[in-house]
């Protein structure tokens, strides 16, 4: 995947999560690693109302190849609230498969 398609991936899985639509993305990976109430709980734990990161934010995107997996990228999302970017994180691996990517939410870190 060309690094513009990851771009547009991850921000579809921000919003996403920002908008808290977790049976869709839930839906999206396929139930792999996150479900939509472990995803609920994390962004609960936040303590505040998340925000998409603005435009300048997506340019610190910083894919990393996964070791044993061709054409897998790990992928790093600070996450915003109306305040600013926090320390929290959201963990995503992206794949290509049959020329559509695959997504799973590997975690969100809070804290």
């Amino acid at each position: 995947m060309n690094p513009n398609d990851l771009t547009l991936v991850a921000k579809h899985v921000m919003k996403l999560l920002v908008e808290r639509r977790f049976d869709e993305l839930e839906e999206a990976t396929g139930g792999t690693r996150l479900s939509a109430d472990e995803m609920e709980a994390a962004v609960d734990d936040v303590g505040a109302r998340l925000v998409m990161p603005p435009e300048s934010g997506w340019k610190e995107l910083r894919p990393r190849a996964v070791r044993n997996l061709p054409g897998a990228f790990e992928l790093s999302l600070a996450l915003w609230t109306s305040a600013g970017r926090t320390a929290d994180t959201l963990e995503i691996t992206v794949q290509e498969r049959n020329g559509r990517p695959t997504i799973s939410v590997d975690d969100i870190i809070v804290g």
